[in-house]
């Protein structure tokens, strides 16, 4: 009898161990899926924040192509063109860098599409600087102008996001 009573205790010793053990492993699990997807919302919010800041030095170079404009200063319009389109390309270089959320993907589409016209319209201002005449000045502010609406749209769409 109490041979039985140990074989039943450690049988029931045994299933209890077993549902520990597997339970443990699906908590690991769930851990484990909470820790990817808390580092995937970091490195969203990453992105968003690097954005924001991406645009910031893009919207302080068409001001200063703006203001050369404005001028009717051929060099300076050329330093703004090459700057603008430097910050454009570094910045297409290192969005490639971003692994992002579905939810996100979207906004750094759209943005991807910014940088890439922000690298043309450089291109553009600075081929042109040195050749100042109304159709190139239209030409810019027309661009300028399509530009602005497009980083309305990508601050919007990010705000939205965070």
């Amino acid at each position: 009898m109490k041979l039985t009573f140990y074989r039943n205790l450690l049988v029931l010793l045994m299933v209890f161990l077993s549902l520990s053990a597997a339970g443990c492993e699906d908590i690991e699990n769930g851990v484990n899926e909470i820790e990817g997807s808390i580092s995937q919302t970091m490195e969203n919010i990453d992105f968003l924040r690097w954005t924001a800041d991406s645009a910031e030095v893009l919207l302080d170079d068409y001001e200063a192509i703006k203001l050369a404009a404005s001028e009717w200063d051929g060099v300076m319009l050329e330093e703004g063109g090459i700057k603008l389109k430097d910050d454009s390309e570094r910045y297409l270089e290192e969005l490639e860098g971003f692994s992002l959320s579905p939810s996100v993907e979207g906004i750094a589409t759209e943005y991807a599409d910014f940088l890439q016209r922000s690298y043309e319209f450089g291109e553009f201002v600075e081929t042109n600087s040195q050749e100042i005449d109304f159709e190139a000045l239209e030409k810019t502010m027309e661009l300028m102008n399509e530009t602005s609406e497009l980083i309305n749209e990508v601050s919007y769409m990010a705000e939205q996001e965070s």
